[in-house]
């Protein structure tokens, strides 16, 4: 009688663990889904900006000396005293963080399009929802992908958490080993 009641009791306990972690677990994957989601949204944002600057500093650098821009930054930094350095190197790794970022998203959006299951399907949902610079409608992607409005948001969402799985749990680590090891 007492081992039935220890029985219950243990099974009871595991049952209150197991829903903790499953908690624990929708929460940590509902964590990843809304800060994957703030970065695809930003990242076409990012990437004009990025690109925008660049473009006209070199622009700017060719039209004035005939050279490069970071031939022309490089003789600025080293020969003018003139120049602030602090504030041209601060620009400098601002684009340069900015463009890790992008290159991290981007590794993490080969993996996803090369998932196994539905990884191609994924990668075209979010393309088309968030990556190119104008976005399709939900009707456009909808009909160019031959699915429901339903299937959709559940596929979106499906995408959107694999996606942070793969930068968060593989791209990221495998970044920081890297890093440690150098």
């Amino acid at each position: 009688m007492l081992e039935n009641v220890k029985k219950k009791d243990d099974n009871k306990k595991s049952i209150e663990e197991l829903g903790k972690i499953y908690d624990f677990e929708a929460l940590y994957n509902d964590k990843i889904y809304h800060n994957t989601k703030l970065l695809l949204k930003l990242y076409s944002k990012v990437l004009w900006r990025m690109s925008n600057s660049i473009m006209e500093m070199e622009a700017e650098c060719y039209l004035t000396n005939g050279s490069r821009l970071f031939e022309v930054v490089d003789v600025l930094i080293d020969v003018d005293p003139r120049v602030d350095k602090a504030r041209i190197e601060s620009r400098l790794q601002s684009i340069e963080d900015s463009k890790s970022i992008l290159e991290l998203i981007d590794r993490a959006l080969i993996l996803l399009k090369n998932y196994p299951i539905d990884g191609e399907r994924y990668y075209e949902i979010l393309s088309k929802s968030y990556l190119v610079f104008v976005k399709y409608s939900e009707g456009e992607i909808l009909e160019s992908m031959n699915m429901s409005r339903s299937t959709f948001f559940r596929d979106k969402k499906k995408a959107v958490t694999l996606l942070g799985v793969i930068l968060w749990g593989f791209v990221i680590p495998d970044i920081k080993k890297s890093q440690t090891k150098k």
